[in-house]
């Protein structure tokens, strides 16, 4: 559904936003003279939602409901928050810009004080975790989806590479990155007119989810990506795909990454399950057949969000009552169904209906049991108030290596200056 900016994507996803006219400054409830109850959703990204509103709306008669799209939500909700005005009713923020607004979340409800639980209808557990404060008193947001972790393939490429196209025995080739380098490796020998994977930074965003602390320590919110040896490893592992030209250097979320699935010069890229979509949009029906997915190494998520509730909203108890639906084991199932969001229930990533659902797009690929698999095998994954801000600094690192401006070493050594700036270390 939405992914995870921190490492550089939701903010590349904002090329295929297409911000609605009211969106230009937000705003939040109104009410109509018959009584009726406008409540204003505002998010960064399409959440896949248009449908589901027409259909709440159907069944409270008395509400209604405006979509915003703002790609710079973040910064504007820190003007609405410190001015007490402006703010919609509920506010979608992706798990890596959450973490900025924790310091102020007394200026969002407490949802535990609206029933919000995490027993009734539970979320996993470190999904729903990292939307609260306070040991968990205070629960600030809802999560919607996850992303959980998957390696979307081509199997024509993998064909004429000699590697296997059946996803169980894909997966099986690259336990590991560096096993995922030495496929490419392999592959690169075999086809010369393509890369075996799109880029670096999406490997690198796959990696750093894999791992309990990134850039920031969980114990004080310290600035540790200096110190973060298997963090700088990552680094390196991706880097070094650039070098030995196992990665194709198209940039993220972009018309030349797109091109580039479309025309097969690419063989590889790195697919939580929102992003299936956006491959499907980029590679173009007459791809039909020619992907697959397999799961990816190590397993892991990538992407979600939350639904959180300002203060400000002059109908508190609607909005939460919509943001709760919304994020609901019903409501994220026929998500995960219609369009493919993984829910972050685990009763629904475990439903019989949704693991055996297969995409004809992908060749019939179990995404469903895939993506459910990468997620069962994560742990949870701390990110500082900071973490989208110095994001940005590694991922300029790689995309210098990626252009032969600079070797792997270099390119992170001047990651972290630049980090550290941001940070304010």
């Amino acid at each position: 559904m939405k992914y995870h900016a921190s490492q550089g994507i939701r903010v590349a996803a904002g090329a295929a936003v297409i911000a609605l006219t009211a969106s230009a400054c937000g705003g939040g409830s109104s009410d109509s003279a018959d009584g009726t109850v406008t409540l204003t959703v505002t998010t960064q990204v399409d959440y896949g939602y248009r449908d589901l509103y027409k259909e709440y709306e159907k069944s409270h008669p008395g509400v209604k409901i405006k979509e915003v799209l703002i790609e710079d939500l973040p910064k504007k909700l820190v003007t609405q928050l410190a001015a007490n005005r402006g703010a919609s009713d509920v506010v979608g923020l992706g798990d890596d810009t959450i973490g900025k607004f924790k310091p102020s979340h007394q200026r969002f409800l407490n949802l535990a004080d609206h029933g919000v639980n995490n027993t009734d209808d539970p979320w996993v557990k470190w999904a729903y975790d990292y939307g609260t404060v306070e040991n968990g008193k205070y629960v600030m947001g809802m999560r919607t989806d996850i992303g959980g972790l998957g390696i979307c393939y081509r199997t024509d490429l993998f064909k004429e590479a000699g590697l296997p196209t059946d996803p169980e025995q894909v997966g099986k080739l690259w336990p590991t990155w560096d096993e995922f380098t030495e496929t490419g490796e392999k592959f690169r020998s075999k086809v010369k007119n393509a890369s075996f994977t799109a880029n670096t930074g999406d490997v690198w965003v796959g990696m750093g989810n894999q791992h309990k602390e990134t850039f920031f320590a969980e114990s004080d919110d310290s600035f540790i990506a200096d110190e973060n040896t298997t963090l700088k490893q990552d680094f390196l592992t991706a880097a070094n795909m650039s070098v030995e030209k196992v990665s194709g250097g198209y940039p993220p979320f972009t018309p030349e990454m797109a091109n580039a699935l479309k025309t097969g010069k690419a063989a590889t890229a790195v697919c939580p399950a929102w992003k299936l979509d956006r491959t499907k949009e980029a590679s173009g029906p007459d791809n039909t057949g020619k992907w697959s997915v397999a799961a990816a190494p190590q397993g892991g998520n990538w992407g979600g969000s939350y639904l959180l509730v300002p203060k400000q909203s002059k109908h508190p108890k609607e909005a939460v009552e919509l943001a709760r639906w919304l994020t609901s084991s019903e409501v994220q199932k026929k998500l995960f169904l219609s369009k493919g969001y993984l829910s972050s229930h685990p009763a629904v990533y475990n439903d019989p209906e949704v693991q055996a659902k297969k995409d004809p797009y992908f060749s019939d690929a179990p995404t469903g049991k895939i993506f459910a698999e990468a997620v069962d095998k994560m742990e949870p994954i701390y990110r500082g108030t900071k973490d989208s801000d110095v994001a940005s600094s590694f991922m300029n690192a790689l995309l210098r290596v990626e252009q032969g401006k600079q070797k792997p070493e270099a390119a992170w050594d001047q990651a972290i200056d630049d980090a550290e700036k941001v940070a304010g270390e």
